[in-house]
Formats: structure tokens, C-alpha cells, sequence
């Protein structure tokens, strides 16, 4: 994730992922020490490239930026957050509780998955919304579930004006992303796919099993 980051997520060139362990992860199909298999693969055409999906977003209609795993928003203080959720600028819910998590399908498989949302296939363009930690009872209501939104949809978190949200927590993928008074954040499904190569013996769903079965 990192070198996609730091190459500016482009859609003109294919990535491959190492592993520098045994464990290869769900981005990797080689280990480290298997440089002469990578190049032996490309003469033979013996791998297969698979486009994943991104999510585009901005911060306060300025900051812009790319995910390939997720993007999460979480207080930074021992209180709950309060975010007015959209969906093509309808308000859907009023959300309450420690954060959001939105992830691509295949950041379905990471910090998604540990807060129980669903395992998405890369080949469905999309991006999934679970909630943290979500405050459920007679006065305040949240959907209480993940779901999933289509390239046609857009979200909007609109950030309650209450003194807890001025300065939240905000992850993209592994990095943070530090704005202080946040208002708003935009999210979609991203106009670019990272095309990363695979070998034809090992699909998402393979390294799905491999790494949690």
C-alpha cells in the first residue's frame, strides 16, 4: 500500500507485491527471495492482472485523497462522535458512537472484517460502511450494521458542531491524515483501479481462505 501511496495510486503501470515473510498477504502473490519466479512469470505470461478498486474522498471540500484499504474516523478524546450520514446528499442517519470504518473490497478483508463487516469481492466496485462502537438505544438509532454502497452513490459525513468532533482521528489505509475543525468528508467509489499482478493459481478468494481458514 505504501508504494501505491507514495507513486500516487496510477492506473498506467502494474505493482506487485512482495512479501518479506513467509506470510504472503492479501495484496501479495511472491515472497522476497522469488525475484527469478516473478521475471520467469512474466516471459511465460503466467499471471493475471486484477484491477482493485479505490475510494476517492476529500476533507472539507479541499483535501482530496486516495484509499486502496479504508479510510476511518474516530474521536480523539473518550467521547462518543456525532455525524449526520448522507447518502446522494439524503440524510440516511444520524450516527453515534467511536467512529466509521469505509473500505474497498479488498480493505473488506482488514480492519473491516475485525468489526464484523462483510467480505466483499474485489470485482464489485464498491465501498462497505460499518459503524464503531455505534450507540443503540430509545433516544438514539443507527442502522446497527455494515453496508454497501455502488459507484453511484455518494457519502457524506457531516461532522456535528458539539466541541468533541473539532479534531478527529482519521486513518488513510496505514497513514493518518491530521486537519483539525472538520466539517465535512466526501467519500466514492474511486475513478482509479490499481492494477496489481497475480498468479492464475491464486484468486482474492484463495488468499481469503489461505489466510483466515
Amino acid at each position: 500500500m505504501k508504494s501505491v501511496r507514495e507513486t500516487g495510486f496510477r492506473s498506467d503501470c502494474l505493482y506487485a507485491g512482495i512479501a518479506l515473510t513467509e506470510q504472503l498477504g492479501q495484496y501479495c502473490d511472491f515472497h522476497v527471495h522469488q525475484i527469478d519466479e516473478i521475471i520467469k512469470a512474466a516471459a511465460e505470461d503466467r499471471w493475471l492482472v486484477r484491477r482493485y478498486p479505490t475510494i476517492y474522498g476529500t476533507v472539507n471540500d479541499s483535501k482530496a485523497f486516495y484509499v486502496l484499504n479504508e479510510f476511518n474516523i474516530r474521536s480523539s478524546i473518550i467521547r462518543t462522535l456525532q455525524i449526520d450520514v448522507y447518502i446522494n446528499d439524503s440524510l440516511f442517519e444520524t450516527f453515534r458512537g467511536d467512529g466509521m470504518v469505509i473500505s474497498t473490497p479488498t480493505g473488506s478483508t482488514a480492519y473491516n472484517k475485525s468489526i464484523n463487516g462483510s467480505i466483499v469481492d474485489p470485482l464489485l466496485p464498491s465501498m462497505q460502511v460499518s459503524e464503531l462502537a455505534s450507540i443503540n438505544n430509545n433516544r438514539f438509532r443507527t442502522l446497527g450494521s455494515s453496508f454497501i454502497l455502488s459507484p453511484k452513490r455518494k457519502l457524506r459525513l457531516d461532522m456535528r458542531a458539539n466541541g468533541v468532533n473539532d479534531f478527529p482521528i482519521m486513518g488513510m489505509d496505514s497513514e493518518a491524515l491530521s486537519i483539525q475543525h472538520v466539517d465535512e468528508i466526501k467519500l466514492e467509489v474511486g475513478d482509479r483501479f490499481v492494477n496489481i499482478i497475480k498468479l492464475h493459481n491464486n484468486s482474492f478468494w484463495d488468499k481469503v481462505k489461505r489466510n483466515f481458514l
